[in-house]
């Protein structure tokens, strides 16, 4: 059965109240009437109310008060002021005690009136979905920073000190994709609610990411810390290509970056045979030649991204090409050494490429890079097609 929501009209004269309850008696919400402020604060600490809508001028408890009372105590609840009093003044005071949703006048529009009422419950119903979803994340984090420390565990009786250190360094660089995925998809949602969005459509589809991204970091988590290059045989299934790029690229469209400013031009070979592989260890490639792309064109003045997929019978090819700075040539020989970096401190940690080229050796696989100061850089793996992985 589906929740039913709480509509409180408050109002000091019974003619006002019968003439509400009249007009919204087909309504889909359970609706209750308060006669006035005492009344209301009454019925607020028995009953759990999503829309209040309140007088201004009544006795005992004038309508600024109790808003403003109600703010304190249930800040969820959305308020409304249905008043005759169309005073400027007034009304900016009571946005200001009460943080109202909006400010109706007396006398009202029946039409308007129940659709403002509707768009007020809409807007509570996406707040309610926004705490379920924040909660849930708490426990999902929660939940995985247990899982990195019984890893660590793990790894302290099993490695040095460096092995720790190299393979934590790498957890925490292969992590920020998907949580940046996880943090643009909640901005997103908070967009919705503060632009009063009722498309839930988009709502659904900024859940999906976060679920998504939640997903690949538990993924990542035991890919990342669990494995070296004898020991990566775990969790091997056909991986279609073509579907990751789709994947990862369809993460980076709420970055206003790649989704406004950057020209894209995907490439993917329909014919592309899939590979024997670990899904969570591809995506990781594909997010950091991606990601490197995107932030080697932040000041570029053409952004072209391209994405493309290419292969035979025996091996595949993925090429990621941008129009950024492109990297200096003194520089190419080194951009696979873990720690090195020619971006800002605050944007690059020298590990998304190492990283990059470990997975990629393990899998008897080969990069390339072309790149030009100015003219952009162009990288190119290849992998090949095999039934079972390498001993």
């Amino acid at each position: 059965m589906s929740k039913r929501y709480t509509v409180m009209f408050v109002d000091d004269e019974k003619e006002i109240l019968r003439s509400l309850q009249r007009l919204v008696r087909n309504e889909p919400y359970k609706v209750e009437f308060a006669n006035g402020g005492y009344d209301a604060l009454g019925r607020l600490k028995k009953n759990q109310v999503s829309v209040l809508v309140t007088d201004l001028h009544m006795p005992e408890i004038g309508g600024l008060d109790l808003l403003e009372m109600v703010k304190k105590r249930w800040p969820d609840t959305i308020r409304l002021i249905l008043s005759g009093n169309s005073d400027s003044g007034t009304i900016l005071e009571a946005i200001n005690k009460g943080d109202i949703y909006r400010y109706i006048t007396k006398p009202w529009d029946n039409r308007e009136l129940r659709v403002i009422v509707r768009q007020a419950l809409e807007l509570y119903k996406l707040q309610e979905e926004k705490k379920h979803l924040l909660s849930r994340l708490e426990q999902h984090n929660l939940q995985l920073e247990r899982q990195v420390e019984e890893r660590t565990q793990q790894l302290l009786r099993t490695r040095s000190q460096a092995e720790i250190g190299k393979y934590a360094s790498q957890l925490v660089h292969n992590l920020r994709n998907p949580l940046q995925s996880l943090s643009c998809a909640l901005d997103f949602m908070d967009y919705l609610i503060l632009n009063q969005s009722s498309d839930f459509n988009k709502l659904e589809k900024a859940v999906q990411i976060a679920r998504n991204s939640a997903q690949d970091l538990k993924r990542i988590i035991s890919s990342v810390l669990d494995r070296d290059r004898q020991n990566m045989q775990f969790n091997l299934e056909p991986v279609n290509l073509n579907q990751l790029i789709r994947q990862v690229l369809e993460y980076y469209r709420i970055n206003p970056l790649f989704n406004n400013e950057i020209q894209k031009d995907i490439k993917l070979s329909e014919s592309l045979a899939p590979i024997l592989a670990n899904s969570s260890q591809i995506k990781q490639i594909l997010d950091n030649l991606i990601s490197n792309a995107i932030d080697a064109m932040e000041t570029s003045p053409k952004k072209h991204l391209v994405v493309e997929t290419s292969g035979n019978r025996h091996s595949v090819v993925i090429r990621v090409k941008d129009s950024g700075c492109g990297i200096n040539e003194k520089n190419l020989e080194r951009i696979y050494e873990s720690g090195f970096t020619t971006k800002p401190a605050d944007k690059g940690t020298g590990l998304g490429l190492a990283s990059v080229k470990t997975m990629v050796d393990a899998y008897n696989g080969t990069i390339q890079v072309e790149s030009k100061n100015g003219k952009g850089t162009t990288f190119t793996i290849q992998l090949p097609i095999r039934r079972s992985m390498p001993v």
